[in-house]
């Protein structure tokens, strides 16, 4: 029995190796492997496999002390001790004896610092007892001299070393500077970095590290923005300490109830002249005047806007636009649709580059266009941004979505992010032409308690609806809070199954009130979809999982004898 114990003790933690080996499993998730294995659940998979190691690490220890406790004559012990010697010698003193109960506190410590509550409000306290495992792996080997920790351990090193120097020489030139921080309502801001990642796929995830927050810290954060965009954008809730700090350390000023806060506005702006494309930074420009001007809370979006325009908004005559990137304000100036005139005696127009700030101020002037094309001229707005290192990025289960003829995405809250990264591939796709689009069919259910949650993707809904998406892409919103007093809940039509009530949102768009039932949902896709693979991808808290899973897996049992429909379930839990 003890020798049983000892070999699932090695096997557990030759599993835990593997499934601490992200870059070996993404290469396994691209194989066939994934019909059969789920290998989105390893972080799950990688607990059972410790919470196991401690079970038999404790059966393991409980038989060598039992078998030393009850002998009453040392002399049974086959000549290893003597009339007289303590027991100590052997439980204590002998390496296997100390070895033992050193893995075992390591064990129970790894374990316990594992636990949810305690992992958040002490990670640096899990982060250093994690990394207890080096010296685990060490005892193993020469606990008790054993020989089969050998042929367990030798191959899951090797692969978990040769993973952990690739990701961080991945890591060492992945650099990545900040483009843009941008403010969203009910807690929650947007980054935009420099992407130093290649090949991402939409649904996956980046570990952020900022070493001006944390020296520690590596947090796994979805990538909200799509393949085919310049920049790598991250959506960030806060819900700690690291995310307090970082958002502050960017400029943000969130309320102390950040769920309440309802400011959108861009925090901060840096990069050179030819990468504008990540502004969303407006001007208020009443009555011809342009500077100096407070920042307005209208956000600038390259899906809809011209990406080779200045981020600066000039209100004229009733009118608005945006200004063209070869001139921008000096001094008080008058907008020219597209084009700012110098408030010079001369009246001349000329090159001239402002900061993007609370105010606007001329800080250079270019010479020649040509200065200006080269993207000499660097726009700045705000504090000095830190800079990021980005590990990944790492595979999640939405990257799957356009394998799939027909594609449900299902959000709460945050877990919004893979999903708005799908839309926004499905959008670039559309733009190159339908032909490049894989799936028939997007339906996108998104349930949020704040009202104003809706405008952390406000662009991009408003983009798909003026691009003509509807017939590929159907959105439905679920307002789950309390309902403000300036909206006035209305029946939805009777034959619509999703919902009885609607509000209308900031956006002009209708929101569902209530959560949606799931079950009419599966129906109502099969139905409409027979003889189809639908994918079906969560990103929700654990309630969420489970009630959607157990209806995904009836509704998938009852389409294939129906109508030949399969319904593949994929989740994620944040």
């Amino acid at each position: 029995m003890n020798r049983t114990a000892m070999s699932c003790i090695l096997f557990d933690v030759a599993a835990i190796l593997v499934f601490m080996s992200p870059t070996f499993l993404m290469l396994l998730r691209r194989t066939f492997l994934p019909r059969f294995i789920t290998f989105e659940k390893n972080i799950h998979a990688h607990k059972v496999a410790s919470y196991t190691m401690l079970f038999w690490s404790i059966i393991h220890m409980g038989i060598y002390y039992r078998r030393y406790v009850n002998e009453s004559k040392p002399h049974l012990s086959k000549g290893k001790m003597v009339p007289g010697t303590p027991l100590r010698v052997n439980l204590i003193e002998k390496m296997t004896g100390w070895t033992g109960l050193v893995l075992l506190l390591s064990f129970f410590l790894l374990v316990t610092t594992s636990i949810k509550p305690i992992r958040q409000r002490l990670f640096e306290v899990f982060y250093f007892i994690h990394h207890l495992f080096i010296l685990c792996t060490v005892f193993l080997f020469i606990h008790g001299g054993n020989k089969r920790a050998y042929k367990y351990l030798i191959g899951p090193i090797a692969l978990y070393c040769m993973d952990r120097l690739y990701r961080n020489l991945r890591t060492a030139f992945a650099k990545s500077p900040i483009r843009a921080v941008i403010q969203h309502p009910s807690g929650v801001f947007e980054i935009q970095l420099d992407k130093k990642i290649i090949g991402h796929r939409p649904g996956q995830y980046v570990k952020l590290y900022c070493p001006s927050v944390s020296l520690l810290q590596w947090h796994p954060i979805t990538i909200s923005s799509a393949p085919e965009e310049e920049l790598l954008t991250l959506h960030i809730r806060l819900a700690g300490g690291w995310t307090t700090c970082l958002a502050q350390r960017l400029g943000c000023s969130f309320e102390s109830d950040a769920r309440k806060s309802t400011v959108q506005k861009v925090v901060a702006l840096s990069g050179r002249l030819k990468a504008l494309t990540f502004g969303r930074c407006c001007y208020s420009a009443a009555a011809r005047d342009i500077a100096p001007a407070p920042l307005l809370d209208i956000p600038y979006h390259p899906l809809r806007h011209d990406p080779t325009t200045v981020p600066m908004y000039s209100q004229a005559g009733g009118s608005s636009s945006y200004i063209s990137i070869d001139m921008v304000a000096k001094g008080g100036s008058t907008a020219m649709r597209g084009s700012l005139a110098l408030g010079d005696d001369d009246g001349k127009l000329k090159p001239t580059v402002s900061v993007v700030g609370s105010r606007l101020e001329d800080i250079a002037e270019s010479s020649t266009s040509a200065q200006m094309e080269s993207g000499d001229v660097v726009i700045k707005m705000g504090a000095e941004l830190p800079v990021f290192f980005i590990d990944g990025p790492y595979s999640g289960p939405a990257e799957h979505f356009f394998e799939y003829e027909v594609g449900v995405l299902i959000a709460a809250g945050i877990g919004v992010t893979p999903a708005a990264a799908v839309l926004r591939s499905v959008y670039f796709k559309w733009l190159q032409g339908r032909e490049q689009l894989p799936s028939k069919k997007v339906y996108v259910f998104w349930v949020y308690r704040d009202i104003d949650t809706i405008e952390w993707f406000k662009d991009l809904l408003i983009a798909l609806e003026e691009e003509g998406l509807g017939s590929i892409v159907e959105v439905r919103t679920y307002f789950t809070g309390q309902i403000p007093e300036s909206c006035t809940p209305q029946l939805a039509p009777a034959e619509d199954r999703f919902g009885k009530q609607v509000i209308a949102t900031s956006i002009g768009t209708k929101s569902y009130i209530g959560r949606p039932v799931f079950g009419d949902v599966f129906e109502s896709i099969g139905a409409l979809h027979p003889d189809t693979r639908v994918g079906t991808f969560l990103c929700g808290p654990k309630p969420m999982v489970r009630k959607v899973r157990r209806e995904a897996h009836k509704w998938d049992a009852r389409l294939r004898k129906s109508s030949n429909t399969t319904m593949d379930f994929h989740s994620e839990v944040f």
